[in-house]
């Protein structure tokens, strides 16, 4: 038997079962938290970080290399290919080699989007709210809930699932309202995947219990 979730993720599933249920609908603005009126979308794991900057027509930075239609979102992530659309119906396309397709669902008012599906061959179920982002997408598991204008909490990311989740903060500029939800979920998985923030490699343990990146190494028989 599962073990029902607890913490800020558990309270988020059982407020997305209840506002689904409602059926009501919400403007795309209010779908995400915004920390500020311009610059580029700022996002920090552990010690690694990106920034992704947004124009009219691409989204370019950290990696990412992508053209903006309005429908689609195609160009490259980190030496891959992306080729994302939604001209109606579900998101579908390709990450990598991989096949992807994403279905959203609107929630209550001013209460965000639900993502469900696949994304890179992952499976994906993602809620995202201006209260939190919580679930799980492209080999990755969040549990983020907004304090100052900010995203801040913890991811986890395959194989390495139940190892020790890494603090994560995310900073969404106003510019990224103008979006549909379609582009904004789109552009947000993507993101959040483990292909838009690779995580770290896990540090080895030699015999000695010294980790191989760790100083000492090359230490030679004290005299």
């Amino acid at each position: 038997m599962s073990r029902p979730e607890s913490g800020p993720r558990g309270a988020l599933g059982r407020l997305s079962a209840v506002l689904l249920s409602l059926g009501l609908a919400a403007p795309a603005s209010a779908q995400l938290a915004v920390s500020e009126r311009g610059g580029p979308i700022r996002f920090q794991v552990g010690e690694e970080s990106l920034t992704v900057f947004l124009s009219r027509d691409v989204v370019r930075g950290g990696g990412f290399d992508l053209r903006r239609t309005g429908s689609s979102l195609k160009g490259r992530l980190r030496g891959g290919d992306v080729d994302l659309r939604w001209p109606q119906g579900p998101i579908v396309g390709r990450v990598g080699v991989e096949d992807s397709r994403l279905e959203l669902s609107r929630m209550a008012s001013e209460q965000g989007l639900r993502v469900d599906g696949e994304l890179a061959h992952w499976p994906t179920s993602l809620v995202i709210s201006p209260v939190g982002i919580s679930g799980d997408v492209g080999g990755c598991s969040y549990t983020l809930t907004v304090a100052g204008g900010h995203y801040t909490g913890w991811r986890t990311c395959q194989p390495d699932v139940d190892g020790e989740p890494t603090s994560v903060s995310l900073s969404l500029p106003k510019t990224i309202e103008v979006l549909g939800e379609k582009e904004q979920a789109a552009l947000l998985s993507l993101l959040l995947s483990a292909q838009g923030l690779p995580p770290a490699p896990p540090r080895e343990a030699s015999d000695s219990g010294r980790t191989l990146e760790g100083p000492g190494l090359d230490e030679g028989p004290r005299r």
